[in-house]
This record gives structure tokens, C-alpha cells and sequence, in this order.
């Protein structure tokens, strides 16, 4: 199927009209005075103005946006701390601009380390690390979410802003990253590195994983950023065996066995280097160097070295040795942008990212309703499940049914560990569960009664109790 693309670049024109000559000399000086103000020119300055300070105004409150999220990371992040690059964590203290100072401290302190261990480049690697500085790059976030509105604006928000909007989403950020880095409230990107807009993305994995089936491709636009040699939390290459661009690695024979590694400074594996944006570049370029120097595969060092390289040769090298990882502070949004469909969306991938949109295809009949049903409930999607029952009327017979096909109890999917309460009553409410009913499946004989108290969901159990439910009899013989 041909890939699906779809750009979005909006410029505002304004015309105006231009100036008249030869007016009539006003007879008062009130006159003069609206004339001037009035006058084209003097609109347009007014125009200018304007749209400087709204522009100032718009500056100030990103960076204070990005100093926000910086000082939830610095501050809360484990890994930070023990490596005594942490900020002071305090309730009575707002976080200033000082974090962003903060992170630029971080940067020009890892990139004097590269820059003191690499000492003299020779004339080749000059020429590659010019090539890596002057290279256009863009930045590639994918989601199985559709992120466009209806104006044609590109909305990316960050796991912690969804959360305070109490917006329910799929996420790639997990516990770890939570306790570990605190970065909850940055939005993150894979990195392309070419000037021709027309051929990206040149990659459609990060680190061996499909993020999604919508590829978003933003320039490079973000003062307040940072960037990572590879995924901030793991922090590990991944086996060329497993990399996207298997024929541009099978001409290399050592270089394949080198990439395999964790990247880190001299504290050790969570001594993860971070550039700030304006540094980004120099101390990917590098760090590239650096790798060359110590490779064994004089084919490869050959190639990354040629001063014929191009930006797309350049991108696989770089995606192959690195995978840089980028991080804007909050919220990408943008009306410049392409939007590439890389793939179908699978219904399950759907219901995670409630993309109704995709999951149109998945509804057209009650039948194909009820599977769509199961997933919301594993995934614990409110949204799809009302969804679901403003569309179709569903039947005790399809929840049992449900049961069959999938050979679980939906009684105990709708009170596992990690169910939706208010999943639960709506099924209730609409009598298509018993609350008193025992699974047959797993935990026979248990009840969701029993599943709530085992998990200690207290909400849950008030719901349950509400709607007459009872400890199980083989719970109670305990």
C-alpha cells in the first residue's frame, strides 16, 4: 500500500495598502494627530510592534514552561541525585529559570569532556563533524493517536500535562522513567538527520520499537530542548540484528559486533550524557568520533569518514551507532509539520490510543463491537466503553459470549488489578454482570468481590457493595 502523506505548513499573509500621497493639509491639529495615527505607515509600525511583544510574551512563558519541566526532572529524578547533579527538591520553592541554567551547566560540562578526551580532530574528522553540525534535522514522534486537530494544528503533550488534564491515553513512559528521570513531562522524539523534508522519516523504529503507526515530523524548532545519545532510561544500543536497516549493516563485519552497548561518562551506566539543544549537535559529532576511533572496522571508518557522505548515508550511521533521543519541555504545537501513515493502526493499538477514528473500521457490527469491548476492558479505555454503548445495545448474552471467546471471565477482567471501577458499574447498572457471579476461569469460584479486596481497590468495592455484592463462600471457608 503506498505510503499516505500529508503536510501541513499555514503562513498568515497580510496586505496592506500603500501609503497616499498629496493629501490635503488638515486644518487642526486633532486632525494632523488621527491622520498620523491612521496613516499606513504608522499602522504597520503599530502591526510590527505588536507582533514583536506578543512574540517576547510568547518566548518568556516557553522558557518558563521549560524551566517548570526541567526542575520536575532535576529535582525528583533518582539518577540525578545519586549523581550529584540533582536541584534541591522544595515545596515552598517555585522553580526559577535557574534550572534551565542548570541544564545548560550539565551540557557544556559533557561536551569539555569529549572535547578533552578527543584533543586534536584530524582534517577527516573535522570534515565529519562540520557535516554533523550543518546538517538540517528534524524531529519524528509516533503515535497510534491522531494528533491533529480539526484546524490542522499538531498537538503533542507530555505524559504529565495528559494527566493533569485527566486525559486517558496509551504511554510509553513507565514506572522507571517516573522514578529514575522525572522527565514525565517532556515529549519525546526520534532523530532525522536531512535537509530533504520529501524523504523523511528515513526511520520508523527507536530503539527496536514501533511507536506508533502515524509518523509526525516537526523541524527543528525548540530552543529549551535536550538530546540524548540513545533512550534516556535504558541507555542501550541495540544488537545490529535487530536494527531497521539491515542491508546498509550487513556490509560491515566488525562494526556490527561493536554497536551492542550501553553509552555512558565515567560514573558509571546512569551517567547518561545530555546536550542542550545548542549543543546537541557538537556533541553528537563527537561522540561519533570517538566511536570511530575505537572501532576495529576500517571498512566502516572509511565509509563515515568520506567527505562524499550524504545526509542520508549520514542518518544510518547515526541512527545505527547512537539513535538519538530528543525532549521538548511539555507541549509540541505546531502548524508546521508532515504527517506520514506508515502503516494500519490494529484495533487493539486503537483502543490503547483511543483513536475512534481508527476504530471506526472495527465497529461496523455487533460482533466485531463485542471484540472491541474486551480490549477497552483489559486497557481499562472509560472513553471507548461509552463509545461502545452509545453505538450498540449490548446483551447479557454477548457479555457471556464475550466470556466464550475469549476464555476469561469478563467478571474478572472488569475487577483484575488493573480494571476501571467505573467500567464495572456500567456493566452493573446495565445488568449485563451478576456481582455476585463466580468466575469458572481464573481464581474459580472467586468473585470481583474477592478480586477488589485482594487488590485493595477501595472504590471498587464500594461499587460493588452498592450493587449487592458478597464475600464468596470459598473466600469465607479461608
Amino acid at each position: 500500500m503506498p505510503t499516505h502523506l500529508l503536510e501541513s505548513s499555514r503562513q498568515k499573509n497580510f496586505a496592506y495598502l500603500p501609503s497616499e500621497t498629496g493629501s490635503k493639509q488638515s486644518s487642526t491639529m486633532k486632525d494632523d494627530v488621527i491622520s498620523v495615527q491612521n496613516s499606513p505607515d504608522a499602522m504597520l509600525k503599530s502591526s510590527d510592534l505588536k507582533n514583536r511583544s506578543s512574540d517576547v510574551i510568547k518566548a518568556f512563558f516557553k522558557k518558563t514552561i521549560a524551566a517548570q519541566s526541567y526542575y520536575k526532572m532535576f529535582s525528583k529524578g533518582d539518577n540525578f541525585k545519586g549523581l550529584g547533579i540533582d536541584l534541591a527538591d522544595s515545596s515552598t520553592r517555585k522553580p526559577s529559570l535557574h534550572s534551565l541554567q542548570h541544564l545548560n551547566n550539565i551540557s557544556k560540562n559533557y561536551l569539555t569532556k569529549i572535547k578533552e578526551k578527543l584533543q586534536d580532530l584530524t582534517s577527516d574528522e573535522k570534515v565529519l563533524l562540520s557535516k554533523v553540525v550543518d546538517t538540517k534535522i528534524h524531529f519524528r514522534h509516533q503515535s497510534n493517536s491522531n494528533l491533529v486537530n480539526t484546524a490542522g494544528t499538531l498537538n503533542i503533550i507530555s505524559l504529565n500535562k495528559l494527566q493533569s488534564n485527566k486525559v486517558s491515553s496509551a504511554t510509553n513512559t513507565y514506572e522507571g522513567d517516573i522514578r529514575c528521570l522525572s522527565n514525565q513531562d517532556f515529549v519525546f522524539f526520534g532523530v532525522e538527520f536531512s535537509g530533504d523534508k520529501a524523504q523523511l522519516p528515513l526511520n520508523t523504529l527507536h530503539t527496536t520499537v514501533d511507536f506508533g503507526a502515524n509518523a509526525y515530523i516537526v523541524d527543528d524548532q525548540f530552543p529549551h530542548g535536550y538530546l540524548t545519545l540513545t533512550d534516556h532510561f535504558d541507555n542501550i544500543i541495540p544488537p545490529a540484528f535487530m536494527h531497521e536497516h539491515k542491508e546498509f549493516i550487513e556490509q560491515f563485519s566488525e562494526v556490527r559486533r561493536e554497536v551492542f552497548r550501553k553509552v555512558h561518562g565515567d560514573k558509571g551506566a546512569k551517567d547518561i550524557h545530555i546536550f542542550s539543544s545548542k549543543d546537541m549537535k557538537v556533541g553528537l559529532g563527537l561522540h561519533l568520533i570517538d566511536f570511530l576511533r575505537n572501532s576495529k572496522d576500517t571498512k566502516f571508518k572509511k565509509f563515515a569518514l568520506n567527505k562524499n557522505l550524504d545526509d542520508k548515508n549520514l542518518d544510518k550511521i547515526l541512527n545505527f551507532v547512537f539513535q538519538p533521543e530528543f525532549h521538548v519541555p511539555r507541549m509540541v504545537s505546531t502548524d508546521h509539520f508532515k504527517e506520514v501513515k506508515l502503516r494500519d493502526i490494529s484495533a487493539e493499538d486503537a483502543v490503547k490510543a483511543s483513536n475512534f477514528e481508527a476504530l471506526s473500521v472495527y465497529m461496523r457490527k455487533k460482533d466485531d463491537a463485542c471484540k472491541v469491548m474486551v480490549l477497552a476492558i483489559r486497557h481499562a479505555k472509560k472513553d471507548v466503553v461509552d463509545l461502545l454503548f452509545s453505538k450498540f445495545s449490548f446483551t447479557r448474552k454477548d457479555v457471556i459470549k464475550m466470556s466464550n471467546d475469549n476464555m476469561i471471565d469478563i467478571e474478572y477482567l472488569l475487577s483484575d488489578y488493573s480494571a476501571d471501577g467505573e467500567i464495572m458499574k456500567d456493566f452493573l447498572e446495565r445488568e449485563l454482570v451478576e456481582p455476585n457471579y463466580a468466575f469458572r476461569e481464573v481464581n474459580s469460584g472467586n468473585t470481583m468481590l474477592d478480586n477488589a479486596l485482594k487488590y485493595d481497590k477501595k472504590e471498587m468495592i464500594a461499587i460493588l457493595l452498592e450493587y449487592g455484592a458478597v464475600r464468596s463462600v470459598v473466600d469465607q471457608l479461608r
